[in-house]
Parts: structure tokens; C-alpha cells; sequence
């Protein structure tokens, strides 16, 4: 698959693809099609066959959430890789297809690892390398069908396939598709309905409970997420410090200037026996920041930060807190989040939490806030 830039008539950006259906379907990756879907006007699709045929393409469906698309074409052919129905084992060989950094059709042998544990989205591990322009390439059982679709490199023989079934599902949504469909209106509902459903079920979900230094704290808040900590304990430092962060792994490429699906939570106890109050309270002062967004920094895609800040009573004492938002200009009720809150009943010790998101909805990420906020208590 090829973008071709209008103006020059030049490829802009390549892929892989290919055919899953005698009427001219033609499956690939949601990013390789990306650039005409933010900007129809300047560029046009083109299918570039292994047999040489060459003829344009046509964006019939998307799934932006697990990075999908579905062109048609003209050319209608038996010659089609049929969808495979049936589970593979750990250390079966799969094969996957493609072009590889624009050299020709390339077939890389390797070994099928399972779906990815306790990921946001299912991606199955595959031990082979993937490469630039391999993306929206398929990845074959030994029998000749599909059972995933390449999408990423993870390192040296570490990459990742969309499970086959994902395809399916947005084969049969493409039955029902109309031609001049509202793309941008279509990746605004899946990215609404995808976070409503992520942080529902992460504010259902028990929350367990952990020490920190002198706090408790929530346990990890969704299995999908990673957590991991470290301690300060330098002597010159006149403090010590006990971190945990947690984060979501997985994100949704939505442009090369956009991507959402962000989550990140960190819990900080400091406490010092050396500093002064007025020292102490700087040191608290100079923590107390938001994180920043790697996400986009495209004016042209979001709007300023808009910033609350203020003491809050909760059960666990008081707490300096600010929020932050900004909203998305091309996608409605979708917003990045930031929430930083300080303790300040204590001069010798004290807790920092920081929240964060990308693609949120305002309510979601107040009920998320609030949670995490209100699940800090002080151990003594």
C-alpha cells in the first residue's frame, strides 16, 4: 500500500497489505492509511500488487483503537488469504509477510509467543523482526492462514501482530460501510467508547492496599498496568524518599503529532529529620509539578492547559491540589488530564501523588482523580 502525495505524485508513506476477500477487500494497518485520513485533499491511496498490477485504493472501514483499516479495489480475485479460525500453540512457526524499508516482498520466519499478558489491548508476541513498511503485512499459520496482522517492533526479534480476530470484526462492520464515510467521526466514537469502557472498569474494580513509608496506598488499579519503585536514601540528600509509579503500556496512534491512551499514577513519602520546616516545605514546594505530555505538543491538535489549584479536605488530612486540562480541537468531550496534590498537615513528612491521562473524558478523569485522591491515608 502507498500514499501518494498529489501535489508531487510521489510516494509519501508505504505499508503492506493485503487481499481477504474476492471482492477487492484489501486489509493493512490503520497508521499506514493515516495520513490520508487527517488529509484527504493532499494525498490519495494506491495498491501496488506483487505481481506488478498498480491501481488506486479506496478507504472503506477503519478501527483506530487496535490499528486497522479496510481499502477496496478494483481488482476482484479467488486469490484471497482466508482469515484462520482455529488457536495456535506457544512455539508454533507462523510466517509474516511484507515490504520491508520498500525492498519487495519479504517472508520472515518465526515463532508465535501467545497473547502479550495483561495488556490493554490483545497483541500476540511473535520472535521475529519486523521491519519499516512491514506494517499491515499478514502473519500465516502452516496451513496458509492469517493469524494476526503486522503492527510494531518491540527490539531484536521482539514484534507484535493485531490478532486476526480484530480484522474479522471490522470485516463484518465494513459489510454495512458507506462509501464518504466521516473517518474523524468514527475515530471520536471508538476513542470515547474505548477509554469509557478502560476506566469503568478500572473505578469497579476492589481496590486492594499497600504500605508506603507511612502511607497506604492502592494496590495496582487494573491489571494491564505496570508498576514498579524505587527509594532515596542518599545521605547528603538530608531526606529519604519512597517512590511507587504506575503505567499504562499501551497507546493509540492516532497521528504522526497524536497519540492517546496514557495513564500514569505516582505515590511519593518524604520525610526528613535534618531539614527545617521552611526547608522542608521547599523541597515538598519543588516536587509539587505536573507531569509532562509526551503525547502531542501540536498546537494544532489540543488546546492550552487550563489549571485549578487549591487546599482540599479529605479523610487523611489536607491537601494542595491542582488540576489541569486541555481538550482535543478535531475530537469532542476528549481531553489530556493532570492531577498533583500535596500533603500539608506535616513539617517533617509528607506524601505527593500525580495522576495523568491522554484521551479522557472530563468525567471519567474527575471520578479517576477523585478515587486516587481520596485512597491515600496515613498510616500514623
Amino acid at each position: 500500500m502507498q500514499v501518494i502525495d498529489i501535489a508531487s505524485g510521489d510516494k509519501y508513506s508505504i505499508g503492506s497489505g493485503f487481499l481477504v476477500s474476492a471482492k477487492g477487500q484489501v486489509a493493512t494497518n490503520f497508521h499506514v492509511v493515516s495520513s490520508y485520513v487527517h488529509e484527504p485533499a493532499k494525498y490519495r491511496l494506491e495498491y501496488l500488487g506483487s505481481d506488478g498490477a498498480r491501481g488506486e485504493a479506496r478507504l472503506s472501514s477503519i478501527d483506530v483503537v487496535h490499528d486497522l483499516a479496510i481499502l477496496r479495489i478494483e481488482q476482484h480475485t479467488d486469490a484471497f488469504l482466508p482469515l484462520a479460525d482455529g488457536e495456535l500453540q506457544n512455539g508454533n512457526r507462523i510466517y509474516s509477510m511484507g515490504n520491508p524499508l520498500d525492498l519487495g516482498m519479504t517472508i520472515i520466519e518465526g515463532t508465535y509467543n501467545g497473547l502479550v499478558e495483561n495488556s490493554r489491548y490483545r497483541k500476540i508476541l511473535f520472535s521475529g523482526s519486523l521491519n519499516a513498511g512491514m506494517s499491515g503485512g499478514p502473519a500465516l499459520n502452516e496451513d496458509g492462514e492469517v493469524i494476526g496482522i503486522n503492527v510494531s517492533k518491540g527490539g531484536e526479534q521482539i514484534s507484535f501482530l493485531v490478532p486476526v480476530n480484530h480484522l474479522g470484526a471490522l470485516l463484518a462492520r465494513d459489510e454495512l460501510a458507506v462509501e464518504d464515510s466521516n473517518f474523524r467521526q468514527d475515530i471520536n466514537a471508538a476513542l470515547l467508547q474505548d477509554q469509557n469502557s478502560f476506566y469503568q472498569e478500572l473505578l469497579g474494580n476492589e481496590m486492594t492496599r499497600r504500605n508506603l513509608g507511612d502511607l497506604e496506598i492502592p494496590q495496582k488499579l487494573q491489571d494491564s498496568l505496570k508498576c514498579w519503585g524505587h527509594t532515596v536514601d542518599e545521605e547528603q540528600a538530608k531526606y529519604e524518599a519512597v517512590h511507587q509509579h504506575c503505567r499504562a503500556e499501551d497507546q493509540i496512534y492516532i497521528s504522526p503529532s497524536l497519540y492517546v491512551g496514557d495513564f500514569n499514577y505516582d505515590f511519593e513519602f518524604i520525610e526528613s529529620a535534618e531539614l527545617n520546616r521552611f526547608q522542608f516545605y521547599t523541597l515538598v514546594q519543588g516536587r509539587f509539578t505536573h507531569r509532562n505530555f509526551l503525547n502531542t505538543n501540536d498546537e494544532d491538535e489540543v488546546t492550552e492547559f487550563r489549571c485549578h489549584t487549591d487546599v482540599v479536605g479529605f479523610d487523611s488530612g489536607d491537601w494542595k491540589v491542582s488540576n489541569c486540562f486541555r481538550a482535543y480541537r478535531n475530537y469532542t468531550d476528549l481531553y489530556d488530564g493532570s492531577m498533583t496534590m500535596a500533603s500539608v498537615d506535616h513539617t517533617d513528612r509528607a506524601a505527593i501523588v500525580k495522576v495523568s491521562a491522554t484521551g479522557i473524558s472530563l468525567e471519567n478523569a474527575r471520578a479517576v482523580f477523585r478515587r486516587i485522591a481520596e485512597s491515600v491515608r496515613w498510616i500514623r
